[in-house]
């Protein structure tokens, strides 16, 4: 058990993300990367496809004796991690959506949360708005897929310009002022933070790697 490692996928470079957090906590660990970029981006896949592509993933990190297993992407962990996380001897974590630290931090009682369109579109993540955020609360929904593209393809790092006003593009469509905390559900948009903090200076923002590190 010592020597075995926590294996970490996403459907590309998002679990990076998340492995960066993980080196911080724990730096002694192994951990195996696992980046399923055949099916990028798990956010326009439909349920049955995204747990047929999650199963297998899984069974496939299974082959190298995992300690644990940690489903480092919020489409589905939303999703379908409820229906498959006892359906194997290794433990599996998710990655949730940080609705808690979000809302508490709000004064304004308006939050936007920016995540795929697989993630925001889908039954799962509506109930889980309805069940944790109290009505007082306004949420926007923000498609970032685009941004999560940028991010994958490594844009984000070579084309700084077009990265910078095609995030701009995005949020001067989607937030305005009245929005005070920013929930980031996608592990690839961490990447890509120090943009959207040079554009809303004013907000706060939230994501999930370090709560899943520190899980």
């Amino acid at each position: 058990m010592l020597y075995r490692p926590i294996a970490v996928f996403d459907s590309g470079l998002g679990s990076l993300s998340v492995v960066r957090e993980l080196r911080k906590i724990i730096p002694s660990e192994n951990i195996l990367y696992f980046a399923d970029k055949k099916n990028f981006p798990y956010g326009n896949k439909t349920k049955s496809e995204l747990k047929s592509i999650i199963l297998k993933s899984i069974k496939f990190l299974e082959k190298y004796q995992p300690k644990l297993i940690v489903m480092a992407s919020n489409t589905p962990s939303v999703q379908i991690y409820d229906e498959i996380k006892n359906n194997f001897s290794t433990a599996i974590i998710s990655t949730k959506l940080p609705l808690d630290k979000t809302i508490n931090l709000s004064r304004k009682k308006h939050i936007a949360i920016m995540a795929s369109k697989g993630t925001l579109d889908s039954k799962e993540f509506n109930y889980l708005i309805k069940k944790e955020i109290p009505q007082q609360i306004f949420v926007d929904k923000v498609d970032s897929s685009e941004i999560i593209n940028l991010v994958e393809t490594g844009s984000f790092l070579f084309e700084q310009k077009f990265t910078y006003d095609k995030i701009r593009e995005i949020i001067d469509s989607n937030i305005d002022d009245t929005i005070d905390v920013i929930a980031l559900g996608s592990t690839h948009l961490p990447f890509v933070k120090n943009y959207i903090e040079t554009i809303l200076p004013s907000i706060k923002f939230i994501n999930s790697p370090a709560k899943v590190a520190k899980e």
